[in-house]
């Protein structure tokens, strides 16, 4: 764990243990909201509670609109909690990865 610990640092320019902390409880805190966000934003959009019981497109489509609404989520409780400029940059990286053709 350890090391793991120290690669994430190094790759994430953290230099402190308890900023690293910090950083994972904004995780945390931004994954445990979109629990509660997916079922309500499913229901309006497809009146069906159930993810497993939908079709294959309407999974995508929901997946889809979930990940533009983590990115949201993670922004706000990220620069609420203090870490804006590595919200920041991180929301960007991870869109340069998923969609490397809109952002140069």
């Amino acid at each position: 764990m350890k090391s793991v610990w120290k690669k994430l640092k190094v790759k994430w320019n953290i230099e402190s243990d308890l900023r690293l902390a910090w950083i994972f409880v904004i995780f945390s805190v931004t994954g445990s909201s979109i629990v509660f966000v997916r079922k309500p934003v499913q229901i309006f959009l497809f009146e069906e509670s159930d993810f497993w019981s939908l079709p294959w497109f309407q999974m995508i489509v929901i997946t889809v609109i979930i990940y533009f609404v983590y990115q949201i989520h993670l922004f706000i409780i990220g620069s609420i909690l203090g870490e804006f400029k590595f919200v920041k940059w991180f929301i960007l990286k991870m869109n340069k990865r998923m969609f490397p053709f809109l952002i140069k």
